[in-house]
């Protein structure tokens, strides 16, 4: 999710899409970060962690019978950790004495920044798409 208040957002995500186009397979996620850092962009990135993958775990328990494998991590990375190594400013919500304040206060500071808030690792996302099935056959949808 990405939120900003000015035309700066806008231009900075007409960027992404046009860098991502061109320099797809020279650029990665870190890079991009990165980037955020040196523009200072105005963009906020909001990551709901679930410390697994969640949708590979989701399909191997509804499709594959339960059988979860390499979907769970043993360490699961710090992401607050990372984004600073990068110079992105970074607040994990889960360790925030008032989430809904400290929230407000950074989608509304200006420059990127990276905010962490952990999701119930059994959540499930829906609608989705069975493996190799069409779009038309996705569960949970309208």
């Amino acid at each position: 999710m990405v939120a900003g208040h000015s035309d700066e957002t806008v231009h900075f995500g007409k960027y992404l899409a046009l860098t991502e186009r061109f320099f797809a397979p020279y650029r990665t996620a870190a890079g991009r970060r990165a980037t955020l850092a040196e523009t200072g962009a105005n963009v906020k990135i909001v990551l709901m962690d679930n410390a697994s993958l969640g949708l590979v775990q989701q399909q191997q328990e509804l499709f594959y019978g339960e059988r979860v494998y390499a979907s769970l991590y043993t360490a699961p990375p710090d992401f607050t950790t990372i984004a600073r190594g990068f110079g992105l400013q970074a607040i994990d919500l889960d360790a925030a004495n008032d989430p809904r304040a400290t929230l407000y206060g950074l989608l509304n500071a200006p420059g990127p920044c990276l905010i962490h808030a952990g999701i119930d690792r059994d959540a499930r996302v829906y609608p989705m798409v069975p493996p190799g099935a069409a779009n038309t056959q996705m569960i949970g949808g309208a």
